[in-house]
């Protein structure tokens, strides 16, 4: 009985090695494959747990360069009564960027409410004309929750994401970065560009571009609009400077507007340029790594 079974073992063991379908090569080559396919996974999952730590941090970081860098002093703010535009759009940009790279709706608004109170009190505005201080303070917190509402919406897809930079590059009174933001807005739709998708690339490229050149409009015009104030109205009257400015805004871009948009495009040529390398590195980058995901599957 014993060695009929020995026998029997014996036969199984021939057949397995004969066809090569043994169970446990099986098992040790899925084990394996799981070990493989999991360190991308355990990659993701640390930069998801690190990433609300890392988002505020970089907020922190690049909210005076991309808001204010080169309006003044490092984190002093515009505060007179003709940079009223340096002021409100500073403050929105860097609350914007803050409220796109900070998920969590306190921790954005504390660091860009920190920040700007920060900048207002290393400024070291002056006592005089109280009532012009309070209304740039009005202006700037204005801005701040503008800012945050508009960064909110910034979280989607590579075209969100595009004309969130679009957006920035053109409304930032900043002298820094705006160049280099336009040429990744301009080139990020193209992350996601394919033979099938030849339409909806081509008109988020024309999304991001019209933001730009809309966000471009509204600061040159707001900044001509607060150049009109004469010294005193804020602190006067602020419903009659917000009359002026507007007028002065509506007036300006409507006999200047062709000449804006040209003049623009000619200043960032370059950066266009950079945008059609950075366009084609995107098309091959993710090409590779739809080739990889798919030997993967």
């Amino acid at each position: 009985m014993g060695e009929a079974e020995t026998h029997a073992d014996v036969r199984a063991d021939a057949v397995t090695t004969s066809t090569g379908a043994s169970t446990v090569p099986a098992a040790t080559s899925e084990a394996a494959a799981t070990e493989t396919t999991s360190v991308p996974r355990d990659w993701m999952a640390l930069i998801k747990r690190m990433w609300p730590f890392a988002g505020m941090v970089l907020a922190a970081i690049l909210w005076w360069p991309v808001a204010f860098s080169g309006t003044g002093e490092w984190m002093t703010l515009p505060v007179s009564a003709k940079e009223g535009s340096f002021l409100f759009l500073g403050t929105l940009v860097g609350a914007a960027v803050v409220s796109a790279l900070v998920t969590a709706p306190w921790p954005r608004f504390g660091i860009a409410f920190g920040l700007t109170a920060l900048g207002w009190v290393m400024t070291g505005v002056g006592p005089g004309l109280p009532g012009e201080r309070t209304a740039l303070a009005a202006l700037a917190g204005l801005g701040l929750l503008l800012g945050l509402w508009v960064g909110a919406r910034a979280h989607g897809g590579p075209v969100a994401v595009a004309t969130f930079l679009a957006m920035v590059a053109g409304l930032s009174p900043a002298t820094w970065g705006r160049g280099p933001l336009l040429a990744v807005a301009v080139a990020l739709p193209f992350w996601i560009a394919s033979k099938d998708r030849v339409a909806p690339t081509i008109l988020a490229l024309v999304r991001v571009v019209v933001t730009w050149l809309g966000a471009v409009l509204i600061a040159i015009g707001l900044r001509a609009g607060w150049f009109k104030l004469s010294p005193g109205v804020l602190g006067d009257d602020p419903l009659e400077a917000a009359k002026v400015v507007g007028s002065e805004f509506v007036k300006y871009l409507r006999e200047n507007w062709s000449d804006i948009v040209e003049a623009s495009a000619r200043a960032y040529t370059g950066w266009i340029w950079l945008a059609v390398v950075l366009a084609i590195a995107f098309v091959v980058a993710a090409a590779l790594v739809k080739r990889q995901r798919t030997k993967a599957s």
